[in-house]
């Protein structure tokens, strides 16, 4: 649903809260000119060409339209200064965050190489011989070998 609302008000004084009549002046072969004219601006017209058509009254819509732009306004006033006053209390609640500057970086200090010492080295340990699998020959000489051995 559009609403539209027209709001006539005075050229002169700028108000909006008094109706306002329409007026337009042509000057022979000129321009018309129409300016908008509540009955305070518009008295000295009136003074010099006469009683001219008395002004429209509002109809009921328009006298509607008035009242409802006039709530409308001072809502909008009034929510506009709650607004200020919230976002004033939120912002003394909740103060922005202060951003630290980066850490300054410095230079690592060089220190002495370290002196190497003279490390000796271990024998490599001997490997175990390798056990052999399968079956297993034997000299004559490591038979007998074996033998002496069990008798003593």
């Amino acid at each position: 649903m559009d609403l539209t609302i027209t709001v006539r008000g005075c050229d002169q004084c700028k108000r909006n809260d008094r109706p306002a009549t329409r007026y337009t002046l042509a000057v022979e072969n000129g321009e018309p000119v129409t300016r908008d004219l509540c009955a305070e601006d518009a008295a000295p017209l009136e003074a010099v060409f006469g009683p001219l058509a008395p002004p429209e009254k509002p109809s009921p819509q328009d006298a509607f339209k008035e009242q409802l732009l006039t709530l409308m306004n001072e809502h909008e006033e009034e929510a506009n200064a709650l607004r200020a006053r919230r976002e004033a209390e939120w912002r003394k609640e909740n103060p922005a965050p202060v951003k630290k500057a980066p850490a300054k970086k410095t230079a690592a200090k060089k220190t002495a190489p370290a002196k190497k010492t003279a490390v000796k080295k271990a024998a490599p340990a001997k490997k175990a011989p390798a056990k052999k699998t399968g079956t297993k020959s034997l000299t004559v000489a490591e038979i007998e070998a074996l033998k002496a051995e069990g008798k003593q």
